[in-house]
C-alpha cells in the first residue's frame, strides 16, 4: 500500500514538472513573439500641470469630478475593477455620461475584474462600451494567461489623464479588513501630455477587439498650473529593465524607490550596487505587510546583499504600501504601474510617466519621506528573526519566482 502511495506521489510530481517545463517553454516563446511585435514606446516630451494623489479618497474625488465634467469622451483602463459600493458609484457615473452622449469606454484586464455580468450588461445597454483586455489566446496559451495589461490609463476629453497605482475598489479606500490602510501614488495630468495616454488607450482598445474609435481631439486649455516636461514609457517585457538601469546609472546624488514587490534581476541589483559605490544614496521603501506573501521570502536574499553594500531599506508600517515611484537626484521622477518584480519587467504591459520637473519631484520625495517616517528600517538583525519557513523560502529559485 505504501509503495502504491509513493508511486502515486512520484507520478504526480513528474506530471507537475513536465507541465511546468511546457508552461515555461510556452511563456518564453510568447514573450519572444509578443515583444518583437510590441517594442517599448518612449514618447516625446510635452507639457502638463501635475497633481499628485496618495490616498484613494483624494484620487477618487478628483477622478469622479473629472468624469462629471467630461464633454467629449471618458476612456478608462484599470487592471482591477471590483463590484462594490465605490465601484457601483463609478459605474453609475459612466452610465449617466453615456446617456448624455459622451463617448464612454471601459477596459479591464481579463483576469482582473470582479464585475458581475448583469452590471456589464446594464452599462452596455446604457451606451458604455466595454472590453476585457488581453483575453486568453490558444496561441501560447500559458503566456497569454501570464501576460496581463497592468497599465492604468485614463483619458478624459484628451486634455486630462491619470496614471499610477490605484485601481477601482474598496481596498483602495482602506476598507479591506486584512490589508487596512492603503498607501498608493497616482498623478493627474492636464495638458498636451494627456494626448499620449489617449493614443495608448486607443492602441490597446483596438488590439483587444474593441469597437473602432472615431474621435475628434478636444482642444487643450491650460489652467496655468506648474507646467512641466512629461514623457511616457509604454513597455512589455525586459525592455523596461534596460531603461531603468539607464536611469539608475545616470544618478549622481540619490535614488529613491518605492514598490510593493521587490524581486529585481541581477542586472538591476548590480546597477543599484554600482550606484552606492559611486556615492549615490539609495533608499528603497517596501511594505512590511503585503497582499502577496509569497513575494517576500525571495526578496530577502536580495535585500541582504544590497544592505551589505549600503542600500537603505524601509518597511512601511501604517498599512499596505502599493506605490510605484522612483525619484532621481531630487530633480525628476518616474510614477507609473511597474513594480520591481519579474511580472512587470518580463510579462506585463506597463505604463510609466517620466516627470522632468523639480517641484513635482521634490513634492513626491517629501511625501515619500513622510512614508519613511511611518516605516521601520530593515537591518541584518531582522533577517535572523525570520520564521523557519520564510528562511527556507529565501532560496526559491529564479525560474520559479519569475512567475510571482
Amino acid at each position: 500500500m505504501l509503495k502504491k502511495g509513493m508511486k502515486g506521489i512520484a507520478v504526480t510530481l513528474a506530471f507537475l514538472v513536465v507541465m511546468f517545463l511546457i508552461m515555461n517553454w510556452d511563456v518564453r516563446q510568447g514573450v519572444k513573439h509578443y515583444t518583437s511585435t510590441h517594442p517599448m514606446t518612449e514618447t516625446l516630451s510635452s507639457s502638463a500641470s501635475i497633481d499628485i494623489f496618495n490616498t484613494g479618497k483624494s484620487f477618487y474625488a478628483s477622478f469622479f469630478q473629472d468624469i462629471e465634467n467630461a464633454k467629449n469622451h471618458v476612456w478608462i483602463h484599470f487592471f482591477i475593477i471590483r463590484d462594490d459600493d465605490i465601484s457601483n458609484e463609478f459605474f453609475d457615473l459612466l452610465i449617466e455620461k453615456a446617456k448624455n452622449g459622451v463617448d464612454v469606454r471601459l477596459s479591464v484586464d481579463f483576469l482582473g475584474s470582479d464585475i458581475h455580468k448583469n452590471t456589464i450588461k446594464k452599462m452596455e445597454n446604457s451606451g458604455v462600451k466595454f472590453v476585457n483586455s488581453r483575453p486568453i489566446s490558444w496561441n501560447n496559451v500559458f503566456y497569454s494567461l501570464h501576460h496581463r495589461n497592468h497599465r492604468r490609463l485614463i483619458s478624459i476629453d484628451e486634455e486630462i489623464a491619470y496614471i499610477g497605482g490605484f485601481n477601482m475598489g474598496k481596498e483602495y479606500l482602506g476598507k479591506d479588513p486584512e490589508l487596512g490602510y492603503w498607501r498608493d501614488y497616482h498623478i493627474r495630468l492636464a495638458g498636451q501630455a494627456g494626448t499620449e495616454i489617449y493614443k495608448q488607450f486607443k492602441r490597446d482598445w483596438i488590439e483587444d477587439g474593441g469597437e473602432s474609435i472615431k474621435s475628434v481631439p478636444f482642444p487643450y486649455m491650460s489652467n496655468g498650473k506648474n507646467e512641466g516636461d512629461i514623457h511616457f514609457v509604454f513597455s512589455t517585457g525586459h525592455s523596461l529593465v534596460g531603461r531603468t538601469i539607464d536611469w539608475i546609472t545616470g544618478a549622481k546624488e540619490s535614488v529613491t524607490i518605492t514598490t510593493p514587490y521587490f524581486i529585481p534581476n541581477k542586472k538591476l541589483i548590480t546597477a543599484l550596487k554600482k550606484a552606492v559605490k559611486r556615492g549615490v544614496k539609495v533608499n528603497i521603501l517596501v511594505p512590511d505587510h503585503t497582499d502577496a506573501w509569497f513575494t517576500k521570502p525571495p526578496s530577502y536574499r536580495i535585500e541582504k546583499s544590497l544592505i551589505k553594500e549600503g542600500v537603505n531599506f524601509y518597511l512601511y508600517q501604517k498599512g499596505f504600501f502599493h506605490g510605484k515611484v522612483m525619484v532621481i537626484d531630487h530633480e525628476w521622477a518616474d510614477v507609473g504601474t511597474a513594480n520591481w518584480d519579474p511580472r512587470s519587467f518580463r510579462l506585463n504591459d506597463e505604463s510609466n510617466c517620466i516627470i522632468r520637473n523639480k517641484a513635482a519631484a521634490r513634492q513626491l520625495e517629501s511625501l515619500i519621506e513622510k512614508d519613511i517616517r511611518d516605516s521601520e528600517k530593515l537591518t541584518k538583525k531582522t533577517f535572523s528573526e525570520l520564521p523557519v519557513w520564510e528562511r527556507l523560502l529565501q532560496k526559491t529559485p529564479a525560474w520559479l519566482y519569475n512567475y510571482f
